[in-house]
């Protein structure tokens, strides 16, 4: 099984989202992310976890 990892700017282009906010949102512990190397990642099972916390319907199969 392979995962699908995001980098921050690849999460911000998808949602439409700062960089830094999406920071702060792992700071707080709101979005899960690994800090790996200079960046963080966010795994793609953890992005739906955080869009599911919002209210987001999933519409993807």
């Amino acid at each position: 099984m392979s995962d699908k990892y995001y980098t921050l700017k690849q999460v911000s282009d998808l949602l439409i989202t700062p960089v830094p906010y999406l920071r702060c949102l792992i700071k707080s512990h709101k979005l899960k992310a690994k800090f790996i190397g200079r960046q963080y990642i966010i795994a793609e099972e953890d992005l739906k976890d955080f869009l599911n916390s919002l209210g987001v319907k999933n519409e993807t199969r």
